[in-house]
């Protein structure tokens, strides 16, 4: 495959992912948008008991695929 390798595609959606959050996440706690914070947002999702069930297992994906080795 001639062109950019798959790492550097990888990384730069990854820089483009948190950057776009950092940019939500700043534009949300100005006075008086309508946009949730990541607090909020997660604060909602763990409010059912499935949520909570999902977030602990989001947690254990990201920590079985990044930090177990």
């Amino acid at each position: 495959m001639s062109g950019v390798p798959t790492r550097t595609i990888t990384i730069a959606g990854f820089v483009l992912v948190i950057a776009a959050m950092f940019a939500l996440e700043f534009i949300a706690r100005r006075p008086g948008s309508r946009i949730p914070t990541v607090g909020e947002w997660l604060g909602y999702l763990m409010r059912p008991r499935i949520g909570r069930v999902l977030i602990l297992l989001g947690w254990w994906w990201l920590g079985w695929h990044y930090f177990a080795r």
